[in-house]
């Protein structure tokens, strides 16, 4: 015997509502109508869903395992059936996440392409810290996140997409006074020159922990956190409060727009970011996320190729 949408739609008003008769009600059948359909469930799955007891219904064993399930599958049929409706209107509104210290930077090259690749994808997107937008992964508020990787979360697959690298940012005649000393920075070594404090986004934000990570070196007391963007960063160390490291993806944005604005490479091999495309795993379908990751790819690329070539 299969199981039905409908037998499932009466075990979730079931578990929600605590008794046959509330649960009948909330669904606007009958009570023997609703347990009917609870009955064949139990049968399709060989085994009790629920303990009836006076004062309601307590979920056995199998029935947790199968409420878990239950709501996966009610989830996804909700959106199938929100996609129908987006289909007759011609769109599809795509919940889409992108970490803050890469979303005015990426963002226009990846709008630009997927309104060329599909002028029907209307993403609404979020800009927020890698740890949010995981958090709103999980809870279903978004489809998809551009986030730094990895992840490592089984519930959330996700694409590497391009390589983002770490270029040290400061007013231009400090970085030409360190260039003068012969100063090459080694991200393992930062210690062998009096290269100032490094100023760094804020708690909360995963960049703050990579640029950490990349510099390990740098001693502890010099690190300042405490910005919110990387565009105050930029402005920061260009009126000359200390160094610090920039994405190869905002790096042209934010020198254009901070005057006395300089850049330093590391040596080889450089630190960098991996960024790619987090999901949920029945998303809009498989076509939409490679879509997304399309676009995302060029747009990164194109960025990070333009950055090399002007800065070196």
């Amino acid at each position: 015997m299969p199981v039905t949408l409908r037998q499932l739609r009466y075990f979730q008003a079931l578990v929600e509502h605590g008794s046959f008769s509330r649960a009948a009600e909330s669904v606007f059948v009958s009570q023997p109508a609703l347990s009917l359909q609870i009955r064949e469930l139990e049968a399709a799955l060989g085994g009790p869903l629920v303990e009836r007891e006076s004062r309601g219904v307590l979920l056995t064993r199998l029935g947790k395992e199968v409420h878990e399930q239950t709501l996966r599958v009610l989830d996804e049929t909700l959106l199938l059936e929100t996609m129908g409706k987006q289909y007759e209107q011609g769109t599809l509104r795509i919940a889409l996440g992108i970490v803050s210290s890469l979303a005015p930077y990426l963002l226009p090259g990846l709008m630009e392409r997927l309104n060329a690749a599909s002028p029907r994808v209307e993403p609404d997107v979020l800009e927020a810290t890698g740890q949010d937008l995981v958090s709103a992964l999980l809870a279903g508020r978004l489809d998809a996140a551009i986030v730094s990787l990895p992840l490592g979360m089984m519930e959330l697959p996700e694409r590497d997409l391009f390589e983002d690298r770490f270029i040290i940012a400061g007013r231009a005649e400090r970085l030409d006074a360190l260039r003068a000393q012969g100063f090459v920075p080694n991200p393992e070594d930062m210690s062998r020159a009096d290269i100032g404090p490094l100023l760094t986004l804020a708690d909360g934000h995963c960049m703050a922990d990579q640029v950490l990570g990349a510099c390990s070196m740098w001693r502890q007391q010099e690190v300042r956190r405490g910005a919110e963007s990387l565009a105050t960063l930029s402005r920061l160390v260009a009126a000359g409060s200390g160094l610090t490291l920039l994405p190869e993806t905002a790096a042209l944005c934010e020198g254009a727009a901070t005057p006395g604005l300089s850049f330093l490479r590391f040596a080889s091999p450089e630190p960098s970011r991996r960024i790619g495309l987090a999901h949920r795993l029945a998303a809009h379908g498989q076509h939409w996320i490679d879509l997304l990751a399309g676009a995302t790819a060029g747009a990164g690329e194109e960025l990070t190729k333009k950055a090399r070539q002007a800065i070196g």
